[in-house]
């Protein structure tokens, strides 16, 4: 054991030989008691396999799907799903031309196309 003011070795002393200096208990103790918390206030109640308790509001395939059909090249579908960045996009460019507008439309119709949060349409 070694002195906690100035270094030395002591041993199991309770003065340090050297500088003098009192030694709190030997070295099994700590200065303070250690405090673990082991309560749990974890409160989730997920049930089902998307891990999001039931309560996400999923939006409708068929009307992202009907959306886009009627206005998809202005991004009608894209801001109901909650994509605003990408639906302005589409609002300025027409769809991107009617490229973006026609993968849109088989995307959903395949069901890969997802809402802002990554969750698929239902």
């Amino acid at each position: 054991m070694y002195c906690k003011n100035c270094g030395k070795e002591i041993g199991d002393a309770a003065f340090c030989p050297s500088c003098g200096a009192a030694q709190s208990g030997g070295q099994n103790q700590p200065s303070q008691p250690v405090v673990v918390n082991v309560v749990n206030n974890n409160r989730n109640q997920n049930t089902n396999i998307n891990g999001d308790g039931g309560n996400y509001p999923y939006k409708s395939k068929w009307a992202a799907f009907f959306l886009c059909l009627f206005l998809g090249e202005i991004g009608v579908h894209r801001f109901y799903v909650g994509k605003t960045g990408t639906g302005l996009i589409w609002l300025f460019t027409l769809g991107l031309g009617g490229v973006g507008w026609l993968i849109d439309l088989i995307l959903i119709l395949v069901g890969s196309f997802r809402d802002k949060a990554g969750y698929p349409l239902r």
